[in-house]
């Protein structure tokens, strides 16, 4: 007989859709529930992260109440995490043990008391071992691919390990990643007969499947296959009556079993993780290797020593992501002891708006939306005042000036630009825009996966390979540059909107990503610099002052090369699908009902713009989407000689 302990993770990321969350709800998880109260000898190792908690409890109230009745009736076990699913290696220490431990409260509702973690996306160092402990957790579950990393072979993966940490020890269960890709898409048997294959006599060996909930009717194609055509019913009915496995929750386990010796895990997360953290080129050379490997038949054997990037790898590839990150550090530190702004941080940890794989992730508007909501609200408690330092750890300082109503943070290294604009009024950020940039899947169909295609069941998304339709790569373009307000080009005057919206100009000037000066004024800075234009002489003097209602900025620009001047804004217009454009204007409103409002974009005299949406391409659950993340205004005047005008940005 074999050990069997069936986990299930169940998750909606903070600011999600509540039709999203619904969905999820009627195609996944209230199924999955109900049909596990069918089947009384069945028992499910279940985590809900806390936003998916919320909506629940505010939605469906139902639905705790059939967990407390599972729970009563022996057949749930709860497993926690961080409340707000943060991955626990990115936050403060002293966050991570209070967002464990409002989970565990939240568990004692549902009359459990939760001693088992769940790590988010199974992001492991070896330093959360004292957090979990000083939580109150016994035991955290991962992936074998991290013992493997380990030097464990895969042999010794069915027993729980200690680990252990300055003197704290906790045990950890590995993830079979064999059954990750046979539950629930390939046909019940396989499953059957894999966890057969494992008895060998020894009473404490144990498989453990624990894996994402939405792979239960919310993957494509597979509410049809799990419920329709009855593969849940199928497997919880054979599974729970198979006299050849021991259905087995961790917590009853590790009453029965000692853990099997001690580990010492690396930095890990899952396989496709250390594909998904790579920088675009190297994870296109990962994809390749990873497929000579299996060619050759070679992948199996060392497999173990293939590694690619760690989770943290995200704030590198995604300077948009580390920035925001950063934010949070500072504020979480600033409102430690303020229960009420606090509350706000711990919401703005939540992972998924910090990173991409092959869910959308950093790529979704409304994720990152929710992410700067809750880092301003929680800043909004404590002054922070005006401050020169380096907030996101990139070797370069960033200007952080504070109002009644907004903060401004330029980065005078980085062309002299405006990168944060967060309205303390409306709590978003103007300047919430990803830049256009090439991932490695736009040209690899296939993905890192250790598995090969079944040819039996439902396709796991790991193996639908994509074609980028027509119409999305006639419009696709990539960014040179990272997207901001204030940003200053140098462009010929024959060049056209369409070559500009699409990359397909030629910057005249050094001073779109070229170092400023600067020096702090009342309410605002000066920056200037010295450039070129086509090797000629050029200069650009802009001081910024904040108001009560935006900021207003005067420019001075001298160059003796005739070309359009322009000046960039890139707004976080995420909820209004905009065309690109060209018009006249003194003055023009932007209006965004479900994003960033309205404001206002007024100079001192008539100049042309450009207008388009900033579209990424990045994949998902249901194939591709082409993502507005922002629109871009460019305000555009000729100059040779001297150019001097006034712009004024006004929340409305």
């Amino acid at each position: 007989m074999v050990n069997f302990i069936f986990g299930i993770h169940n998750h909606q990321p903070l600011g999600n859709f509540g039709w999203v969350m619904e969905s999820a709800y009627e195609k996944s998880y209230r199924p999955f529930m109900e049909t596990l109260e069918e089947y009384p000898n069945m028992k499910v190792a279940a985590h809900y992260s806390g936003p998916l908690l919320e909506w629940i409890q505010n939605n469906k109230p139902e639905h705790l109440d059939l967990l407390r009745s599972l729970v009563k009736r022996g057949q749930l076990e709860i497993v926690v995490a961080g409340f707000y699913e943060p991955v626990l290696a990115s936050i403060p220490k002293e966050d991570r043990i209070v967002q464990i431990e409002k989970l565990k409260e939240f568990a004692k509702e549902l009359g459990y008391e939760a001693k088992g973690v769940w790590l988010t996306e199974r992001v492991w160092q070896p330093e959360l071992v004292k957090s979990l402990r000083a939580a109150g957790i016994d035991y955290v579950i991962v992936d074998d691919y991290h013992f493997m990393s380990a030097g464990l072979s895969k042999e010794e993966l069915f027993w729980p390990y200690y680990t252990e940490d300055g003197g704290e020890v906790i045990s950890v269960f590995p993830i079979d990643e064999k059954l990750r890709y046979l539950i629930p898409f390939r046909p019940v048997d396989k499953t059957i007969e894999y966890l057969h294959s494992l008895d060998d006599g020894d009473e404490s060996k144990v498989a453990v499947f624990h894996d994402d909930g939405e792979k239960f009717g919310v993957w494509p194609g597979t509410y049809e296959w799990v419920y329709e055509k009855g593969w849940l019913r199928e497997f919880f009915d054979n599974v729970s009556s198979d006299e050849r496995i021991n259905l087995i929750l961790y917590s009853e386990y590790l009453q029965r079993f000692r853990p099997r010796g001690l580990v010492y895990l690396p930095i890990a997360s899952y396989f496709e993780m250390s594909e998904w953290s790579l920088p675009a080129k190297q994870a296109k050379l990962f994809v390749e290797f990873v497929e000579e490997l299996k060619k050759e038949n070679k992948f199996d054997r060392y497999r173990v020593f293939v590694r690619g990037g760690i989770w943290k790898n995200f704030f590198f590839k995604y300077p948009e992501s580390n920035y925001m990150h950063k934010r949070m550090l500072m504020v979480s530190k600033a409102v430690r002891d303020n229960l009420e702004a606090r509350e706000f941080i711990l919401r703005a940890q939540c992972n998924d708006a910090y990173w991409h794989g092959v869910f959308g992730g950093v790529y979704l508007p409304h994720l990152r939306r929710a992410v700067w909501e809750n880092i301003i609200k929680a800043n909004s408690y404590v002054k922070t005042g005006n401050f020169v330092r380096d907030i996101d750890f990139d070797g370069r300082d960033e200007v952080f000036i504070e109002n009644e109503n907004f903060y401004a943070v330029f980065k005078p290294a980085y062309g002299g630009a405006l990168f944060e604009l967060s309205s303390k009024r409306k709590a978003v950020n103007y300047n919430d825009v990803l830049a256009r940039r090439w991932e490695h899947y736009h040209e690899v169909p296939e993905a890192a996966t250790p598995e090969e295609e079944g040819g039996e069941g439902v396709a796991s998304i790991h193996e639908l390979g994509k074609q980028i339709p027509d119409e999305i790569r006639r419009e696709l373009a990539y960014d040179s540059h990272l997207r901001a307000i204030l940003q200053d080009h140098f462009l010929d005057p024959e060049t056209t909107l369409d070559e500009y919206r699409l990359s397909r100009y030629i910057e005249l000037g050094d001073f779109l990503t070229g170092a400023y000066n600067f020096s702090l004024i009342e309410n605002g800075i000066t920056l200037e610099r010295d450039g070129s234009v086509t090797k000629k002489q050029a200069r650009v003097e802009k001081s910024v002052r904040l108001t009560d209602d935006g900021f207003i900025v005067d420019y001075t620009v001298r160059s003796d090369t005739r070309a359009l001047f322009g000046v960039e804004l890139n707004l976080a217009v995420h909820s209004v699908m905009e065309e690109p454009a060209e018009f006249e204007a003194e003055k023009f409103e932007v209006n965004d009902p479900y994003g960033i409002g309205r404001v206002e974009i007024e100079l001192d005299r008539r100049a042309k713009v450009w207008k388009y949406p900033i579209k990424t391409l990045s994949q998902s659950e249901s194939g591709w989407d082409f993502i507005q993340q922002g629109v871009s205004y460019t305000v555009l005047f000729p100059v040779e000689g001297e150019l001097r005008f006034r712009l004024r940005f006004r929340e409305l």
